[in-house]
Formats: C-alpha cells, structure tokens, sequence
C-alpha cells in the first residue's frame, strides 16, 4: 500500500482551490518551494503526474483533478472531526463521569450545568462511588473522567486540582450537652459513643483512624457505611460521632441539629482532584478538568473555615 502525507494531499487541494502554488502557499504559511516540494512529493509517491505547465501556468492533469475531486471530500471531514475535537460545542458522543458523593452534593450540578450549556450535544453516563472505585475504573477504561478526594501519585492518571474540603468531628446536640454536663474527657466519650465513617477503601477512614490514634485511642471499633447522607442522619439522630464534610453539614450546623464535637479535634483537609487517563488527553478533557476547576467550591470553603 503506497503512504502519502496527509499534508501534502492537503497542499494539493488548495493549489486546485486558490489557482497557484503562490496562493497555497500564503494560504499554508509556507514557502513557494516548499509547496513544489510536497506536489513533488506527491508524485513520487503515487508515481502520477499531477501538474503539467501551460505556457506560465501550471494545470492539473487528468490523473491530478481525479485525485483532488476525490481528496477534497476526505480534507474536510478531517477538518471537521478536528475542528469538533478542539470545539467543546461540536462535539458528540457518550461521556462518562465518575464523581464522589461530596461533590456531588455540592457543586456539581453547577458544573453539569455549564458542561450542557457548552456542550449540549454530548450524552452523559454519572457514576456516584468511593475514590478507590472510580480510580480503577479509569485505569481500566470504564470511565473518562473521575473527581475524587485523593492526592494522585500515578504515572498512569493525569489531575488537576479542585481545591481541600473541611472535615469535621460532629456529634447531635444531645451527646454534646451529655459530655459536658458529665465532664468526661474526650477520649472517654469516643470510646463510649458509636464511631462512624465511610467504609475502609475511602480516604476519609484513614483520616479519622489517625485521628483517632492520636489520642491514644488505637482499637476503637468504628462502624461504616458507603453514604454520607445516611451517615448525617444517624448522627443528627443521637446515634453517635462521625467525621463528615463541611458542605453536607453547614446547614444542619447553622441550625443547631448537628453540633462540633470538640476544640480539641480541629478540622482537617481533604484534597480533591478531577483526573483522566493520561492516554487520554483530548482537548474536550482538558476543557472539562480546567471547568471543573473554575467551578469547584471547596478552596473557597476550606478557607473559610
């Protein structure tokens, strides 16, 4: 099978467009002789004659009007599969977005928002699950991108940072008001009260197990569950202490249905990233990474607190 430069089939349909190898050439940013080099090019490869000279003119010959009339079609859908890859309004397709519960509760639906506004042709697939989870779904191919409370250090995942969520120890108005009528320290209330966190796979039961850990406490039971929601309720409800994040409970917070369990357990961090396969790097994913990015919340909120 001969090879031919794309290039040069292109540099060819525009000679035939603009009537000159000077045009084309002005046209290409290219240099005259550099445009004779491609046509040469092109007919070494195909072993055609494609111009032939008609006194100061150069004409296509029957072999080189054949072969733009059939080329021409071919440029410009390449052109337009080009052009929608690097327009986030043209493209098309299927979009699979994985995406923790903490943000799915927060901004993302700001985000999902100005993705249809900008892209309103595209159809997407929303997957809610633990970072654990969705990280190996990217790697695997069975997502395109994933915003995940991790700090990535994979050759494999390119990220993009969404700013740090504050995560608080939380208890119910009524575990705060026993712990200080009674005046037990703290270690003893945790000890006595059911501890809860997202299961073992998630980054946040490393964080409170080391919190924990820090008080001396170090074979604490502690119960789990893979939703944060149910999680709030069980607390707001008297059924113990748990470390949730700042945006599921503000409003809970401000109305006093949900108080902080102690000074003593400041807030800590957790870091967000949105990430896609490093294979991967279309421009509409780096559109939505950098979308992402300007619409997340959560710098903004760690700062505040």
């Amino acid at each position: 099978m001969r090879r031919i430069s794309l290039t040069n089939l292109e540099t060819l349909c525009w000679i035939a467009r603009l009537g000159s190898f000077t045009a084309a050439a002005e046209r290409l940013n290219a240099t005259q002789p550099a445009i004779s080099g491609r046509v040469r090019e092109l007919e070494e490869s195909l072993q055609v004659k494609l111009f032939q000279r008609r006194g100061r003119r150069m004409e296509l010959t029957i072999q080189g009007r054949e072969l733009v009339e059939r080329a021409q079609p071919l440029i410009a859908s390449i052109e337009e599969v080009i052009t929608s890859l690097d327009n986030p309004g043209a493209v098309t397709g299927i979009l699979r977005i994985g995406v923790g519960e903490m943000v799915a509760v927060a901004w993302f639906g700001e985000l999902m928002a100005q993705l249809h506004e900008r892209m309103p042709r595209v159809t997407y697939q929303i997957e809610v699950d633990l970072t654990i989870n969705m990280r190996q779904k990217l790697e695997l191919g069975q997502l395109d991108l994933a915003i995940m409370a991790a700090r990535l250090d994979s050759d494999r995942l390119v990220s993009t940072p969404l700013g740090s969520l504050n995560m608080l120890w939380i208890t119910s108005p009524a575990i705060r008001k026993a712990m200080k009528r009674e005046g037990r320290p703290l270690r003893e209330v945790l000890a006595s009260y059911p501890i809860w966190c997202l299961a073992r796979p998630s980054h946040m039961y490393p964080m409170a197990v080391e919190t924990l850990k820090t008080l001396g406490l170090y074979q604490l039971s502690i119960n789990t569950c893979n939703s944060l929601q149910t999680m709030v309720s069980i607390v707001m409800a008297g059924g113990g202490i748990s470390m949730l994040p700042e945006n599921m409970v503000a409003e809970a917070l401000r109305r006093r249905q949900l108080v902080r369990l102690s000074a003593e357990m400041p807030a800590q961090q957790l870091d967000f990233v949105i990430a896609h396969d490093r294979e991967q790097e279309q421009p509409v994913v780096r559109h939505i990474a950098r979308l992402a990015a300007q619409t997340s919340t959560f710098g903004r909120l760690a700062q505040s607190g």
